[in-house]
């Protein structure tokens, strides 16, 4: 398991898996694993395992929208919906992304990184460790699987039968020719009845508090119909669409016309009843429609078994257990050999695990949903909560969706940390409107919901849709930041290299280490080199050098008129303009300025054609040479694609977004599919460079360094000058640099090895690191064995 992650999501059961999916789909550079507590993957259907599990929607709704559901039954078994599951996490590649046996504890968010410490325990081992994530999503539902609620029934201990829980059944358990009593009125018992009806001597389910129940065909010929003629995956999708406006037709219906609703359910209700059957008893709910989720019934197989006497229902409340059975307030007993406490589950918010935010608790009825994804002054976190009156999946997938949208957003503007921002006045209410005795018993623990959109817990599919997948991302209501990604400015240091012109570098290192410098590209600043590199280097125990080329980073904007587009284009730029040989000498200062007699350097692409006019012009201060991605200036050779041209001459970029985007875009035609770059680290660099580079002035200074390089012309005669070891690196598919000015240098510098790489173009991938560590290591070696033992060592004091 990668132990630092884009978002780590919690659950494996059918919203994680939904989740996770999403992801992979929709935001395919985003890196996630997927954790979960238990040994398998499937939550509720996985760990239901009572007779006649099954869901209580069809599984065209509860389903996902991307994999069509082929079964016949519509109202499935839970056997049924876990190989589903595992056909779809199978399907779907994600087998290697769950992590089961793995249980959060905690999270901790610094806002300094803007990433979570999430801390796991192993619930097989043990053992505990800690996983770093960007995003913390929370995708496990919100009941308690290890326990389900547990009511106190006086006299209970008393019973000399066994007492059974639903969530955790036992798999000896036979009720064949046993009396059975089911105390619970919910989906669960209702399931549980016809179900044990079967072989036991008989069941009675034992109610204080009648449900609306309907009875629903378990197979749907509509959607059966629309699957022969369409075919899976359009038939699947039509069956969806006339599901979910059914269930928003009915939920309308009993929230408008509760009067009506009620009158029409119990009218169907009576014509499955026997004849003579108490039904204002049994089944007069003293509650709306809808206030309480209704329970649904395929094939009517309550009402069978009500109707064949296998099973009945008593509504009555119980005075206390006996040694054989349950004497009720009414005075009437009911003989028992088995109990089953259908009493409900226990909602444990996102796993009970707790959430500090830069050392302080969260506190969760402090909180506001947020679109029903994220808590206000929460960043980077997400939950997702199915619908209450329509099917949980509904909901999870269009939240799914959003949180794709919102990863992508955040990657193409470059922010690292988004936290919903409650408005000042904002009135809240219950995170869950819903009057079920699971809810109203910890609904003071909970999160809460306002009064408006966007901070309501919705339960409109067809609005949520809306929303969720059209919605603006940037709607006011969420907050956005980011985490400079350049050090702290006195870690920086300056030179002046003569005629006002200061240059801006930094040391990484011991002062001992032999020396080693580098010399950024076209328009980049000193943190255009992979961390990965520098860190390598210093590693393999050399002080690393970089610096910001004059207009570039921290160092000084020079002042002359930039080469406008049209001399770029005929290569004439201002006769004002610098050259490659000014840029040399401003490395040349930064060496004079620590002490540095020789050192060994290493440019990319413009920094390559600088490295070799400081090697060619002080052959005494160069002990080895790498040009990457670089030419001599000949016209003939080393010339950008067209593609790369038109790029490159598009309007500036006015905003940090703008410029972040634009260099993204330039890496996806640079980059290469061998060598993929890191979005995450270019679009920071991007923004920070922005900032550090002054903004707007950033494309004049490029323009007079494409000037640079024009005014310096063809070079290939003073490379002769070059007695330094050089290696030369290029790729094969170069579209900035073209390949044949990698050979043009390698020809012009006498003993030049070099190294064409398969499949790179013009950037350096996080993939090459160490390879690149390893060729200017050992380029370095080469160039160390070339000095004289006496006098004074590379990088030694000058005198």
């Amino acid at each position: 398991m990668r132990r630092d992650v884009d978002v780590l999501v919690v659950g494996a059961g059918i919203s994680g898996i939904g989740v996770a999916r999403a992801i992979a789909v929709g935001s395919p550079e985003t890196s996630f694993e997927i954790v979960e507590a238990r040994d398998a993957i499937g939550g509720t259907w996985d760990l239901f395992r009572y007779p006649g599990v099954r869901s209580d929607s069809d599984l065209y709704t509860f389903g996902y929208d991307f994999r069509p559901w082929t079964d016949d039954a519509s109202i499935a078994s839970g056997a049924s919906i876990l190989n589903y599951l595992n056909d779809t996490v199978d399907a779907e590649g994600l087998r290697e992304r769950i992590h089961l046996r793995h249980r959060v504890l905690s999270g901790d968010w610094s806002s300094a990184d803007a990433r979570w410490t999430v801390h796991l325990e192993r619930t097989d081992t043990g053992e505990r460790f800690d996983v770093t994530c960007r995003w913390l999503f929370c995708a496990g539902g919100y009941y308690r699987y290890d326990r389900g609620y547990e009511p106190t029934l006086p006299g209970i201990e008393r019973f000399a039968g066994r007492v059974v829980h639903p969530q955790h059944w036992p798999d000896d358990l036979d009720v064949g020719g046993r009396r059975v009593v089911v105390v619970g009125s919910g989906a669960t018992a209702v399931t549980l009845v016809p179900a044990l009806a079967r072989t036991a001597a008989h069941v009675t389910m034992l109610q204080r508090t009648p449900t609306y129940i309907l009875p629903m065909p378990s197979v749907d010929p509509v959607a059966q119909r629309l699957r022969r003629v369409f075919g899976d995956r359009r038939g699947h999708a039509m069956a969806r669409a006339k599901s979910i406006a059914q269930q928003r037709a009915l939920w309308l219906l009993c929230q408008r016309f509760p009067s009506l609703g009620r009158r029409l359910i119990r009218s169907i209700v009576r014509k499955q009843l026997p004849p003579g059957y108490p039904a204002d008893v049994d089944f007069n709910p003293p509650y709306g429609p809808w206030d309480q989720r209704l329970c649904l019934v395929p094939d009517g197989d309550l009402f069978a078994a009500l109707r064949d006497g296998s099973a009945e229902i008593v509504t009555d409340r119980i005075a206390t257990f006996t040694e054989t059975g349950v004497r009720l307030e009414s005075g009437r007993e009911l003989e028992a050999d088995i109990v089953v406490t259908a009493t409900g589950l226990q909602i444990e918010p996102f796993g009970g695990a707790a959430l500090r935010i830069d050392d302080v608790d969260v506190q969760m009825p402090e909180h506001v949903a947020y679109k029903g994804l994220m808590l206000d002054g929460i960043p980077n976190f997400a939950f997702a909560i199915g619908y209450t009156n329509a099917s949980w999946t509904l909901k999870v997938g269009l939240l799914s969706d959003y949180f794709v949208r919102l990863l992508r957003y955040m990657r193409e503007n470059a922010w690292d940390a988004a936290t919903p921002a409650r408005p000042e006045g904002l009135r809240t209410r219950p995170l869950l409107d819903f009057k079920a005795g699971y809810v109203q018993r910890v609904v003071d623990d909970l999160p809460r919901q306002g009064d408006r959109r966007p901070w309501l817990m919705s339960m409109n599919y067809y609005a949520d849709v809306r929303a969720l997948r059209r919605g603006r991302i940037d709607d006011g209501a969420l907050t956005f930041t980011r985490v400079a990604a350049s050090p702290a400015t006195d870690e920086e240091r300056f030179v002046d290299a003569g005629g006002g012109i200061r240059i801006c570098y930094r040391v990484y290192g011991e002062a001992s280490a032999t020396p080693v410098m580098l010399l950024s590209g076209l328009g980049y600043d000193m943190y255009a080199w992979p961390r990965g590199l520098v860190d390598g280097l210093v590693a393999a125990g050399l002080r690393v050098i970089v610096v910001d080329n004059r207009d570039s980073g921290r160092s000084s904007r020079i002042t002359t008129r930039p080469p406008t587009l049209r001399e770029q284009v005929r290569g004439r730029p201002p006769a004002d303009n610098y050259d490659l040989s000014d840029m040399a000498e401003d490395a040349r200062a930064v060496l004079d300025r620590l002490d540095v007699d020789r050192v060994h350097v290493v440019g990319m692409s413009m920094g390559g054609m600088i490295a070799q006019t400081l090697a060619a012009r002080h052959p005494d201060r160069v002990a080895s040479l790498t040009s990457i991605f670089s030419t001599t200036g000949d016209p003939r050779v080393g010339q950008p694609a067209r593609s790369t041209k038109l790029r490159m001459a598009r309007p500036r970029s006015r905003t940090a977004t703008e410029y972040a985007r634009r260099h993204v875009e330039m890496m996806r035609h640079l980059g290469s599919k061998r060598y993929p770059f890191d979005l995450d680290d270019e679009m920071r660099w991007a923004v920070a460079a922005w900032e550090r580079g002054g903004g707007e002035r950033i494309a004049p200074g490029v323009a007079r360094q494409i000037g640079a390089i024009q005014k310096s012309a063809d070079r290939t005669a003073t490379l002769a000058a070059v007695t330094a070891p050089t290696l030369v690196v290029h790729g094969d598919r170069d579209l900035m640099v073209h390949p044949s000015g990698g050979r043009a240098s390698a020809a012009a510098i006498r003993g030049a090895r070099h190294l064409v790489i398969p499949g790179l173009r013009h950037h350096l991938p996080p993939g090459l690191v160490s390879r690149l560590v390893a060729l200017i290591t050992d380029q370095v070696e080469r160039g160390e064995s070339r000095m004289p033992r006496s006098g004074a060592a590379v990088g030694g004091g000058r005198s």
